[in-house]
């Protein structure tokens, strides 16, 4: 009898191992220096002067870094909620068209995750300028929510191609029309995808810069760009407690996403 082959031990290849250690040094060194340089009690950004808080208090009682969080905050849940409803609809839309068109949608939809962002932003801001509108939150949730949709349509088309068609076929054996088997067979089983494709729109919203840059104006500037301003001035601690409380609230949405689904479960 044959043997299956087995599998490709990488731990067999000469130098793995430290390239591996490497590339995780590389990735989480830079995290934690940032994170050990926010309790910074000096000046300069990357110089210790011992250990000190007070650049957190002066991070959430700076007027123009909450403002530009509020604005980023804002931005991003507008643009999540138009990115991930218009998804949805564009997925189910495309998952009853014939094989030749959903690939030609698709590929049409997902132009934005291989054409250069800083052409995406050049050509959105000489349109919103043909029709009338200016640089500000308007065009902000315009250019997020186009930028936004491919991101939040992955998680959303990759549930739906799991799911078996067994259940459909047994709703529509039960009499169920299209639309309670929309609101009650589809939607719920497209659950962790809208939620996955919705934190994934969210966070690349927040942590746009090139876009936002080009169709910010006064009053409507995002946290990313009011950063890169502060960096061209000079780094301070400031920056790296920007940039932990960000990691913390990107660590809060996972866990509480990765457990979710487990309470589910228990009860």
């Amino acid at each position: 009898m044959r043997r299956p082959p087995r599998a490709l031990d990488l731990r067999s290849f000469p130098g793995v191992g430290p390239v591996a250690v490497a590339t995780l040094v590389f990735l989480y060194a830079p995290i934690l220096i940032t994170t050990i340089y926010a309790f910074n009690g000096g000046q300069q950004a990357l110089v210790w002067d011992g250990f000190s808080t007070r650049w957190f208090g002066y991070v959430l009682t700076n007027t123009a870094m909450v403002t530009t969080a509020i604005t980023s905050l804002k931005l991003a849940a507008v643009a999540t909620a138009a990115s991930v409803v218009l998804a949805l609809a564009f997925v189910l839309a495309a998952d009853g068209l014939r094989r030749t068109g959903s690939g030609l949608a698709n590929a049409l939809l997902s132009a934005p995750l291989v054409i250069p962002e800083v052409v995406l932003a050049v050509a959105t801001l000489g349109f919103i300028r043909m029709i009338g509108l200016q640089p500000g939150f308007t065009a902000l949730v315009l250019a997020h929510t186009t930028f936004c949709i491919p991101f939040a349509m992955m998680p959303i088309r990759s549930r739906l191609q799991g799911l078996g068609q067994e259940v459909f076929e047994a709703g529509a054996d039960l009499g169920a029309r299209a639309p309670a088997m929309l609101r009650r067979i589809t939607l719920p089983l497209l659950v962790p995808g809208i939620v996955s494709g919705a934190l994934l729109a969210f966070v690349v919203s927040m942590d746009d810069f090139i876009i936002s840059a080009f169709l910010s104006s006064a009053g409507s500037t995002t946290l990313p760009v009011y950063l890169f301003s502060l960096i061209r001035r000079g780094p301070s601690p400031a920056i790296n407690v920007v940039a932990v409380l960000l990691l913390v609230l990107a660590v809060l949405i996972t866990t509480v996403t990765y457990l979710a689904p487990g309470k589910k479960r228990s009860a």
